[in-house]
């Protein structure tokens, strides 16, 4: 059955399936309202009715499945690049493994599985690691022989391919039946389904959501969930809320009937040549994931339903030519259907999931960058259970909306943004990869003084950092890799340097925060694990947790007054950070102001930081004037700033805040006064490298929202006993301490060739026992080092290993990091 055919044959099937209620008059009141009746909106509405919210009303604009999930391509996978993306992929197969049972609706679905192959030995390295993430997750692989891919896959040419990856059970999907059935489920537990009615607003009061107003009038309502696919940023907007998202042209087309062309032929990915090929009805469909998109602005794109562009073979024209090399049966089949549709992209190739910052009670899922129908499931349970209960059940920490900085939501940036994205999903997944597109538009005061001294910047949520540094007045690049790249041996200088000498780091994207006013330390007391009553001048290193105890935030709060706070948190989280900090402040005496783009953060780390700073600095560097994690404000070169004795690399070192305009003047005094102490300059991967010496935590990775202090080994940052408790406290009091839910260790690998790059799977006695949560390489140790999460009975007398590529490294386990164990360098 084509997809033409397939979208006129849902119409009926949702008329049969809820019988004329889809269009009767809308509810006054319901508590969740869902925008959005494709495949992810249909997911969620079924899954919160399930999970026990039976008071949920679904509204799509035009029919079910009208909007982006119609033209999918159905693909379905178990295994994606990290552990927490396998686990919401690896739920969607098993859901539609039972789907077509559970809701009488056939839907399609061929478990067929899939085939990666790759041509270049970068792509080889990727695909064990997505090898080694899948056997992690307990996804079924195979990596296959030249003999053995013939016999998977007849049709296509084994010349040019280094090696196959096949996943057994995946397959593909009818997209449309697919929602139609969730629909139904839904539909069926009590969720209430409108058709033809457009959500022209949502409506909030004092930042909080109570409803929403459409084409028939108002819904009054708890919560809404925005999963309206490419019209999630418009409508989003109207209400204040920035969801970076932007449409593309996506393609594919079926050849005619080819011999050979059978339902059991895998889902074919040719990742490097940016195509894949499914079965359909005797022939082959073949769809593009170009490098070079073509966005289409919103204004470009039909609001009745089913959009379509018009084809453009000339685009395909690449995609095709690689196409037909492999399987030459193509060239002379020719092709009966160009299907040309809109898909939405983020920035950064990920999706945007959970509750918005700026109104409470107003959530997202979009953004699903063609991946729709693979997470659609997953996501919708675990929204449902983050409605629900109100705080995560998983690692969102990579697809949380409120990770994206606000100047990402303009459309000249996402514009930019997207002739890169669509390409994203095949491109190599390199470590430490960077975006090409939309650079240089966020950037520190410190920015062009760095690019004269030969910075190599990197970009997170937007805004450019410096990550390592190759020779002054050069333009270094990356080549990357997934062993050893091209900066390893400049990382290793900075990092050499940073331990045995002086280095400067331009910290200035770290998020920054003054808390002030009367109510001022109760707001951060709630808001801080730590007890944050403490002298002036004085910083405290805390956790912020969400209702459920887990991890939201972590960074620093000092006290600059009585009732003065600066908080500083990760720059990725500056928009979290400070929706965090407003909510606790609302109704209390204290505001809440943004002071990162207002102050720079210069670093400046080593044993001789305290010799560089009393150079251009008459005062007192000495430990008796500025003792560990105290702060003062000094006067500087030719002005002043704030500094703050804190160390993120685990050695002497010093934060200095000056004011945005004072920070060149500040930095060339530095530079010009440490020549003579071979000061260099270090980027963030020689900060990473430190960093996961010291055992240092990096949120996102070794710390998030499932995460709570106890099974992170971050005890000491919690105080139970202050005044007023703080948010989380509840539910911490009913963990205890010595059951954590995971144990937290620090591991090296014994020999010093390997790398690490994520989510590696940790053996213990050749049992695995869980996986890396972050690590690098450790240039003083000689080897890579990391942090590990592992089951907490693991006997740490063991014998552990790592996996890496497919291959075990003998590694040391310890409780306490490799490098200083006691801190005594950062006190010195």
């Amino acid at each position: 059955m084509s997809i033409t055919m397939d979208r006129l044959v849902d119409r009926t099937i949702s008329a049969k399936a809820f019988t004329d209620s889809s269009r009767d008059p809308l509810p006054q009141r319901v508590r969740t309202v869902v925008v959005g009746g494709g495949i992810v909106g249909s997911s969620i509405a079924y899954h919160l009715v399930a999970a026990g919210d039976n008071d949920v009303l679904l509204l799509e604009s035009n029919v079910l499945g009208s909007g982006t999930s119609w033209h999918a391509a159905g693909l379905v996978t178990g295994a994606r690049g990290s552990s927490t993306l396998t686990k919401l992929a690896k739920y969607g197969l098993e859901m539609y493994a039972q789907l077509e049972e559970m809701s009488g609706i056939d839907v399609s679905f061929q478990r067929c599985g899939s085939l990666s192959v790759a041509r270049t030995p970068g792509r080889l390295d990727e695909i064990l690691y997505a090898k080694d993430v899948a056997d992690q997750q307990g996804v079924r692989t195979e990596l296959l022989s030249e003999e053995r891919f013939a016999d998977v896959w007849p049709l296509a040419s084994h010349a040019g391919v280094l090696g196959a990856l096949l996943l057994p059970d995946d397959g593909h999907i009818n997209p449309g039946y697919a929602t139609i059935a969730f629909a139904k489920l839904a539909h069926q537990l009590g969720a209430q389904i409108r058709e033809g009615v457009t959500v022209e607003k949502i409506l909030q009061e004092d930042d909080k959501v109570v409803g929403v107003r459409t084409t028939q009038g108002i819904v009054e309502c708890d919560r809404v969930v925005l999963a309206c696919g490419l019209w999630t940023r418009d409508l989003a907007r109207s209400a204040g809320v920035h969801v970076p998202l932007y449409a593309a042209e996506h393609v594919h087309v079926r050849s005619g009937p080819i011999d050979g062309a059978a339902p059991e032929l895998p889902v074919f990915r040719d990742l490097d040549s940016s195509y894949y090929l499914r079965h359909e009805q005797g022939s082959l469909l073949v769809g593009a994931f170009e490098p070079d998109g073509l966005p289409r602005p919103v204004e470009d794109i039909s609001t009745t339903g089913f959009a379509e562009f018009d084809p453009n073979w000339h685009h395909f024209a690449p995609i095709r030519a690689k196409a037909e090399t492999t399987v030459p049966m193509l060239s002379t089949a020719g092709y009966d259907r160009f299907l040309n549709a809109p898909e939405s992209f983020t920035p950064d190739a990920n999706f945007a999931i959970g509750e918005t910052s700026e109104v409470a009670s107003l959530y997202v899922a979009a953004g699903f960058n063609s991946q729709g129908i693979i997470f659609a499931p997953g996501v919708g349970k675990e929204l449902a259970d983050w409605i629900i209960s109100g705080a995560t059940r998983f690692d969102s920490s990579s697809v949380d909306v409120q990770r994206f900085s606000r100047h990402q939501n303009s459309r000249k940036y996402l514009q930019a943004r997207t002739k890169e994205g669509l390409g994203r999903l095949y491109a190599m997944h390199w470590p430490n990869l960077q975006m090409e597109t939309a650079r240089n538009v966020r950037r520190t005061p410190l920015h062009h003084r760095l690019a004269e001294l030969g910075a190599c910047f990197g970009e997170v949520n937007g805004g450019e950092r410096a990550n390592w540094y190759g020779d002054p007045g050069t333009q270094p690049a990356y080549d990357y890799s997934y062993g050893r790249a091209n900066w390893f041996s400049r990382v290793a200088e900075e990092h050499k340097a940073a331990r045995e000498g002086v280095v400067l780091f331009d910290l200035s994207p770290f998020a920054k925060f003054e808390v002030a006013g009367p109510d001022a330390l109760a707001v951060c007391q709630q808001a801080a694990t730590a007890d944050i009553d403490v002298e002036v001048n004085k910083a405290v290193y805390t956790l912020f947790l969400n209702n459920a105890a887990g991890i939201e935030l972590d960074g620093t709060i000092t006290r600059l007054g009585e009732d003065r706070f600066l908080v500083v948190t990760p720059s990725f989280t500056q928009q979290k950070s400070l929706a965090y900090l407003k909510r606790l402040a609302k109704g209390r005496a204290a505001s809440v102001f943004d002071c990162t783009a207002a102050l720079a953060t210069i670093g400046v780390m080593g044993p001789k930081s305290r010799e560089l700073l009393s150079r251009i600095s008459p005062e007192d560097w000495s430990d008796e004037a500025q003792g560990y994690t105290h702060g003062r404000t000094v006067e500087i070169a030719d002005g002043y700033a704030y500094s703050l004795r804190v160390s993120f690399v685990g050695e002497l070192g010093y934060e200095l805040y000056p004011s945005a305009d004072l920070a060149v003047n500040i930095f060339d005094a530095l530079w010009e006064a440490g020549q003579d102490l071979g000061i260099r300059l270090a980027g963030y991967h020689a900060l990473d490298s430190l960093r996961s010496e010291k055992g240092f935590r990096h949120l996102g990775h070794d710390i998030g929202p499932i995460d709570d202090p106890y099974s992170a080994a971050l005890r000491f940052t919690v105080a139970l006993d202050k005044p007023g408790g703080f948010v989380g406290k509840d539910a911490l009091l009913k963990l205890d301490p010595s059951a954590p839910e995971h144990r937290t260790v620090y591991i090296a690998l014994e020999d010093p060739e390997p790398v690490f790059v994520h989510d590696e799977t940790v053996y213990c006695n050749n049992v695995p026992v869980g996986r890396m949560t972050s690590g690098s390489y450790g240039h003083t140790l000689g080897r890579a080092v990391g942090i590990a999460a592992i089951e907490p009975d693991t006997d740490l007398t063991g014998s552990f290993k790592v996996q890496c590529k497919g291959q075990l490294y003998p590694a040391t386990v310890s409780r306490r990091p490799f490098y200083d164990p006691k801190g005594e360098r950062l006190r010195g």
